[in-house]
């Protein structure tokens, strides 16, 4: 009898390690290779389902925002920062000494160094009016093996670096899973005002790596291109010269000038089929363009 206790006991372990190692997302992760959201051109919106609000948005976005005193050192967010090349990560949890709970986990990002609280403990959401911050304010719950986190009470940021952006009032839902020594977070970005519908991202995955050290990003201003004191860069609606926004150029793929304004249609694979019946570009974009080479301006597509 004690040989088959002592194997039962065995076997239980064995089948509870794994299990409990599931749902530890803590340590340090190294970033896997991905593919970066978007071709590459300055002003594509393929596969984001942006509203009408955030095509205006998009429209109206200058490059020469970067080089704004206020914004050269502009913080990049956390869901956004997963997705980059900077994407090391050290997740570190907190627990409570007289339960042995694990009340939050805080993590940090290399990309700007950027850090967040996940809180376990269920406390209470600030109310809609309280600050809005760079990384928001989150929450997490267990879902089977995968640590839903919900964040909220964030500023207004980038989904891409060309325009696109999600507003302050985005709820952002990541979802972390543990598979052995890797880790993958799936993140969909809700957003009443710029998106027509959800915008899902699922390429992020990281391995395990006990080894990693992660440099520091100092960041300071400096001016790279001269912006008189006062101006806000911007386009008004129909002129803007991103490469993107201009019908006669073309992508390494010809995407069609239509996909390139995005919206939910161009999202799913059935838009794939619409694609080949659209007109595409036929001017190669010239290697390091910028939005000085483009000089067309913005037409307007027929609703879809």
């Amino acid at each position: 009898m004690a040989p088959r206790f002592v194997l039962l006991v065995a076997f239980v372990s064995c089948a509870v390690q794994p299990l409990l190692a599931q749902r530890d997302i803590s340590g340090p992760w190294w970033p896997l290779p991905r593919n970066e959201d978007g071709s590459g051109m300055t002003g594509d919106a393929a596969g984001l389902p942006l509203g009408p609000e955030g095509r205006w948005r998009a429209d109206s976005w200058s490059p020469e925002e970067f080089d704004v005193a206020e914004w050269v050192c502009r913080p990049h967010p956390w869901e956004f920062s997963l997705e980059g090349v900077l994407s090391q990560i050290h997740i570190r949890p907190e627990i409570d000494r007289a339960t042995q709970k694990v009340v939050a986990y805080h993590g940090q990002i290399n990309q700007m160094e950027q850090r967040i609280s996940i809180w376990m403990d269920g406390r209470p959401r600030p109310p809609e009016h309280a600050v809005h911050t760079w990384g928001g304010f989150s929450t997490g719950e267990w879902d089977g093996d995968t640590l839903v986190v919900t964040t909220t009470h964030l500023k207004e940021s980038y989904i891409r670096r060309s325009g696109q952006m999600r507003s302050d009032r985005s709820v952002i839902r990541t979802r972390y899973r543990r598979m052995g020594d890797y880790l993958q977070a799936t993140v969909i970005v809700y957003d009443p005002v710029y998106l027509a519908e959800p915008y899902i991202r699922t390429t992020m995955m990281w391995e395990y790596d006990p080894a990693m050290r992660m440099w520091p990003y100092p960041c300071e201003e400096a001016t790279e291109t001269a912006v008189e004191r006062g101006t806000v860069p911007h386009f008004l609606p129909g002129t803007s010269l991103l490469p993107g926004l201009n019908p006669a150029l073309a992508d390494d793929f010809a995407t069609p000038y239509e996909a390139r304004l995005g919206g939910p249609a161009t999202m799913y694979p059935e838009y794939i089929a619409r694609m080949k019946s659209l007109p595409r570009p036929s001017v190669p974009m010239p290697r390091g363009a910028t939005e000085s080479t483009s000089g067309q301006r913005l037409i307007q597509v027929p609703p879809r």
